[in-house]
């Protein structure tokens, strides 16, 4: 029974494996046909409108909005710092304190 059990599921994997294998061939076939008409089409440059940005007050609202949030990212960036410090700092006493309470 258990030898019946494993020769199904070498059977089915066996066929899963069959059925892979084709369509990887078809999809890969597929892929080379397709690669040769993509490099026929060009785009032509000189026949291509260029389009010029202009500055727009949304623009600059929007440059205005990015500017005050990255001086405020600065300026939580600069108290995460000094606060990371101040706890060193604090640890280091901590330990000193301990040291000097051992030789006691």
């Amino acid at each position: 029974m258990v030898i019946q059990a494993l020769l199904l599921i070498t059977l089915v994997i066996g066929v899963f494996y069959l059925i892979m294998t084709s369509l990887n061939k078809v999809a890969l076939e597929f892929v080379e046909a397709n690669k040769s008409t993509n490099l026929k089409l060009k785009v032509d440059e000189s026949k291509t409108k260029k389009v010029e940005v202009k500055e727009t007050k949304v623009k600059k609202d929007k440059a205005k909005a990015i500017k005050e949030l990255s001086n405020e990212l600065e300026k939580i960036e600069k108290k995460a710092e000094d606060l990371k410090e101040k706890v060193k700092k604090k640890k280091k006493k901590k330990k000193k304190k301990k040291k000097n309470m051992r030789r006691d």
